[in-house]
């Protein structure tokens, strides 16, 4: 069965953050206050087990998940698509989409109108992505899987 990765932020992770609100998945139009992602786009994702989060943790830390950083980024997909670890969508890749704008002088409070994520978080953690503009519209991405005409 193949691997489902969001083309946005490249994430296999599933799976919502312990404190996310309860949420209808098959109700269209909602967005998500957090990221900005629409419930259209997420059909696959489901809520997170009830779990203690402990004292010195926050529920938001994706980071603090030993599935996220134990498991999910050590995949061969993960590895693949040069996944880190994000507190907030737990893994993510680290390339940036070829059509993604400069972040380069942008304040750190500067955030990105897709994601909702801010510059200054995302800082020496992110590479931009190799040049496309070379590639035939049918060309399809060897890591993600998305077709270079977007369909």
């Amino acid at each position: 069965m193949a691997t489902l990765n969001c083309p946005v932020v490249g994430t296999t992770n599933s799976t919502l953050p312990p404190q996310h609100p309860d949420i209808d998945l098959s109700k269209p139009g909602q967005v998500c206050p957090v990221v900005g992602a629409k419930t259209e786009h997420h059909h696959n994702l489901h809520q997170h087990p009830r779990v203690v989060i402990p004292e010195n943790r926050s529920p938001s830390d994706a980071s603090a998940c030993p599935f996220v950083t134990q498991k999910l980024v050590n995949e061969t997909k993960s590895k693949e698509m040069d996944d880190d670890v994000c507190p907030v969508v737990g893994t993510a890749t680290t390339v940036l989409p070829p059509n993604h704008p400069k972040t380069e002088g942008k304040s750190d409070d500067a955030e990105c109108p897709i994601t909702k994520a801010k510059v200054g978080h995302h800082k020496g953690k992110l590479v931009g992505h190799p040049d496309v503009s070379h590639v035939s519209a049918e060309a399809v991405c060897p890591v993600a899987g998305i077709h270079a005409d977007g369909k």
